[in-house]
């Protein structure tokens, strides 16, 4: 396995991480622990998980799979970088949900209870929450750290004049703000709907795409889109094999910034 460094932190992650969603909705949870095991047996030590994983059987099962598993014991939980998020609705009451400063404290106690754990490596924002303040924000993560609860934060899909918006206001606070981003990409049909701001795209591509054949895809949608309507509408048009490959090269979660007027949605065939 090979490792590299968590965004701009000096924390190292393998490049390869281990996506949680489907525990316990889809994967029982003795199948969910085997997985885990395997993960660690190859190397594998970035896990990500939420706080709403578990839907339909309910919100947080995902994460107290996880909690089951490291209390195993044997090492688990010190060879595991965690990461899981907060934003989603736990329950109907209005304050059970985004980016205020009494849900974020309440929501990181409640994983870290379900997670059987004293700390969470990495504390992601799933969403932008448009309607709460970013110094609140950063102030309420400030809290965290400084408990200890929290290393390091980071955002999903986020548009591009969100993190912008993000780590100017945590410079203004003397934070680190943002140590990672990962945005919405379905791997199977590699459909991107991480769309940002007029003359701005932000493509988020995963290790799965990190080939040659992944490379190919991606310059054959860039060919295609630009045909069907170019860079007014699609982003891709504008990567070179070149600048793929590079940036395929990168970690588990990579990102390219690319100009564009109107990155819209594509979907790679």
């Amino acid at each position: 396995m090979e490792y590299t460094h968590l965004g701009r932190t000096g924390l190292e992650v393998s490049r390869l991480c281990l996506g949680t969603m489907n525990f316990g909705p889809q994967t029982s949870e003795a199948d969910s622990h085997a997985v885990m095991d395997s993960a660690i047996d190859a190397g594998i030590n970035f896990f990500d998980t939420a706080n709403v994983y578990g839907w339909e059987i309910g919100k947080g099962t995902t994460e107290q799979i996880i909690g089951r598993w490291f209390a195993q014991g044997a090492g688990r939980r010190d060879k595991v970088v965690l990461a899981t998020k907060l934003y989603g609705s736990m329950t109907e009451w209005p304050n059970d949900t985004f980016l205020s400063a009494r849900n974020i404290r309440r929501a990181c106690d409640a994983s870290l209870q379900r997670l059987q754990t004293d700390w969470i490596d990495l504390y992601q924002m799933h969403h932008v929450d448009r309607s709460t303040p970013w110094e609140e924000i950063w102030e309420a993560f400030g809290v965290l750290r400084q408990q200890g609860k929290v290393l390091y934060f980071g955002s999903s899909n986020f548009a591009g004049w969100h993190l912008a918006q993000a780590q100017e206001a945590a410079r203004r606070l003397g934070m680190l703000g943002l140590a990672r981003k990962s945005g919405a990409v379905a791997l199977g049909a590699a459909k991107v709907d991480n769309a940002v701001r007029s003359g701005e795209a932000l493509l988020v591509l995963h290790a799965e795409e990190a080939s040659p054949d992944g490379i190919r895809k991606i310059a054959q949608a860039r060919r295609a889109t630009a045909r069907a309507g170019g860079p007014e509408t699609y982003a891709y048009k504008l990567f070179s094999e070149a600048e793929l490959s590079l940036a395929l090269g990168g970690t588990n979660v990579i990102h390219a910034a690319v100009l564009a007027k109107d990155a819209g949605k594509a979907v790679l065939k």
